[in-house]
């Protein structure tokens, strides 16, 4: 009698699956264009089973969802392209505009901003904060030395440069180039900032003082000369202000750029 109730539920079950996957079968047939096919097939090519029918059409369906789900892949990830050259037009953009404000001796600020912004990005940096760092170093002059012989737009020492180079891999070129200044000028600043947990002060200070000098003051040994906690005050100043500066600058880049896509 046990036997005999399982095999009865077993069937109605079957039955039950059965029902459902015509109704599958009957609304894929409706939607997908193949369903014509197969049904053919069915009648004249002796594939007689429904069973068969039912897996060639939920295959059909699987496929055309992963079709449609790469599509869609490849949609978003263009999609992340525009928006992050639409983001790097207007960083460009605005760091020429400070360049500009800062010194007229710079033929191409927009050549120069779009380094910063390119090799910032490479770098997973902050364009905004390289720019302020280059404004206090070297007013945006590629060719400038220092009276200690630091060079270029970050006014990198060379051997700090070398150091650099060889520590991150980069190729060394001259020191005035600007390409090669700014990707080791950040590449510094990234050494300095994993060495330093993030404090921005302490990065800047070592920056302009050197990291040794930074961790004997933070033992107490020693304390930063007022001009390089100054320079670093100045920076960080510097950054937030055209942070905030470029958040209202982006926020009617786009407005514009929408209004102009719906005309």
């Amino acid at each position: 009698m046990f036997g005999a109730t399982t095999t009865g539920t077993r069937l109605s079950s079957l039955h039950m699956t059965a029902r459902a996957d015509m109704k599958r079968v009957v609304t894929l047939i409706k939607s997908v264009t193949t369903g014509k096919v197969l049904w053919s097939l069915t009648t004249t090519a002796g594939v007689a089973s429904y069973v068969t029918l039912v897996s060639l059409l939920i295959q059909r369906e699987e496929l055309q969802s992963a079709a449609r789900a790469r599509e869609l892949a490849i949609q978003s990830a263009a999609l992340q392209e525009s928006m992050k050259q639409a983001l790097r037009s207007q960083q460009a953009e605005f760091v020429s505009q400070i360049i500009r404000s800062h010194t007229r001796n710079v033929k191409d600020s927009q050549s120069l901003a779009r380094i910063i912004v390119e090799e910032s990005e490479r770098a997973s940096f902050d364009p905004l904060f390289v720019a302020a760092v280059i404004r206090s170093e070297s007013m945006f002059q590629h060719r400038a030395i220092s009276s200690r012989g630091a060079k270029g737009l970050m006014q990198l020492m060379p051997e700090t440069g070398r150091y650099v180079s060889e520590k991150e891999n980069i190729k060394l070129k001259d020191l005035n180039d600007p390409t090669t200044n700014i990707r080791i000028g950040i590449a510094y600043l990234k050494y300095l900032d994993k060495k330093f947990h993030g404090n921005r002060e302490h990065v800047l200070i070592a920056y302009n003082w050197g990291p040794g000098n930074v961790l004997l003051s933070m033992k107490g040994s020693t304390r930063p000369p007022s001009q390089s906690v100054q320079y670093a005050r100045t920076i960080i100043s510097a950054h937030q202000t055209w942070s905030g500066q470029f958040s209202d600058y982006s926020e009617t880049a786009s407005s514009v750029a929408d209004t102009a896509i719906v005309g």
